[in-house]
């Protein structure tokens, strides 16, 4: 299922080994209804992680290394993905983040 353009940040791109390009995303809290981006050092569960706005997501990702919830346009890829990962060739800055 496609992700809505809204919840895409496209100041940032994960380019994976295999070639596919994904993006951090938004998530939307299911018990408070809140919609953010949500970066983690230390697991993949809402307690391990923090619930942020765009600005502070790429300065933690590119800075601090730490992963986001990323996921390709038409929805088929998503995951939690740090710069450091094993199936990350790169990461791209897309315009002045």
């Amino acid at each position: 299922m496609p992700i809505s353009q809204e919840m895409i940040c496209k100041k940032v791109a994960f380019v994976l080994k295999n070639g596919h390009i994904i993006h951090p995303v938004k998530v939307k809290r299911r018990d408070t209804g809140k919609v953010a981006f949500r970066i983690s050092g230390a697991g993949n569960t809402v307690q391990a992680s923090q619930e942020v706005d765009e600005q502070t997501m790429i300065r933690r990702v590119l800075v601090d290394g730490l992963a986001v919830r990323c996921a390709s346009a038409d929805g088929k890829i998503n995951g939690l993905y740090r710069p450091a990962a094993k199936a990350v060739r790169e990461v791209r800055v897309l315009s002045d983040a």
